[in-house]
């Protein structure tokens, strides 16, 4: 079984941050545009992989979800799976949900930790990510060990680059689509 594409979708401010706590959730302060391209992305993915905060932020018991918990779990719903990450590889993802749906496209929807899961295992094949012009001063960076920052500088510096930007209203946030440098 091929690995499925993975597309990384994340919000963050100015200054490089995803939330301002661990139960911080952006739909309190993204954009109208980048919530509903946030929720066409989700409806049209096979499934979405996030860590148990990003899930319990906005908990959606309708939605296909592979759930990362140290504590690991199992099926807590009949479409979302837990599962402690160690020692596996994101290739495996599909033969674990894929009784329930096959997992051609998966979004990997956050926290830091995934992401940083995602990158260490070179499996973001795409980044969709939005930067809307707050600024936090502190919170959950984009990955492990990073402080306030460009959001852009936090893909560029592990590999990826910018292949499209759009501004998505007046107020000046911006979407961009980066990709690994050798793709």
């Amino acid at each position: 079984m091929t690995r499925p594409r993975f597309t990384l979708l994340v919000v963050a401010s100015e200054d490089g941050f995803i939330a301002r706590h661990p139960a911080d959730n952006p739909a309190g302060w993204a954009s109208a545009e980048e919530q509903a391209l946030f929720l066409a992305a989700v409806d049209a993915a096979d499934w979405s992989v996030m860590g148990r905060h990003t899930h319990e932020a906005a908990d959606r018991p309708e939605r296909r979800r592979i759930v990362f918990s140290s504590r690991g779990g199992g099926w807590k719903r009949p479409t979302q799976l837990w599962l402690n990450p160690e020692g596996i590889t994101p290739a495996a993802l599909p033969g674990l949900v894929g009784h329930v749906h096959p997992m051609r496209e998966g979004l990997i929807l956050g926290g830091t930790a995934v992401h940083d899961w995602f990158h260490r295992h070179g499996a973001i094949d795409e980044v969709r990510l939005t930067i809307e012009p707050v600024r936090f001063g502190t919170g959950l960076a984009i990955f492990s060990g990073d402080g306030p920052q460009d959001p852009e500088r936090a893909f560029t510096s592990r590999g990826h680059v910018r292949s499209d930007e759009e501004v998505l209203n007046a107020a000046g946030t911006r979407l961009l689509t980066l990709r690994p440098s050798g793709a």
